[in-house]
């Protein structure tokens, strides 16, 4: 019987397959990988703008809340890559000195939310302590 040299095209064929779902497989981590480094970069945003507006609900007076637009107040240039975004606030009254102010900004047609809140107590000092 004479030598062979070279594969079968068996061996070629499971070589092509092996290599495929390496393609695959690297590609899809990738694909993933971007989606969520996106994600990520779009909740820094809004949690920077979220803490704009604390800082900025933060120096109104006690009193001033109730009378607050519901929207942001503070710039919100640094979400324009959320677009379309919006922004609420809600200024809850727990009790007679205390107050619940929640901002909420939702982007992604709704699906991606973020939120955060303060309680406001009415200690009779000024709007910083």
């Amino acid at each position: 019987m004479r030598q062979q040299r070279g594969f079968s095209l068996i061996e070629v064929l499971v070589a092509i397959l092996i290599l495929g779902i390496v393609i695959t497989t690297s590609l899809a981590v990738f694909v993933d990988r971007t989606r969520r480094l996106r994600q990520a970069s779009e909740t820094l945003l809004a949690y920077q703008s979220l803490s704009n507006e604390i800082e900025l609900r933060r120096r109104l007076t006690f009193t001033e809340l109730d009378g607050a637009p519901v929207e942001f107040m503070s710039d919100t240039t640094i979400l324009g890559p959320l677009a379309p975004y919006t922004t609420t606030v809600t200024v809850t009254a727990v009790s007679a000195d205390v107050k619940s102010v929640v901002m909420t900004i939702r982007w992604n047609g709704g699906k991606r939310i973020a939120r955060m809140g303060i309680a406001r107590v009415d200690t009779g000092g000024s709007n910083l302590w």
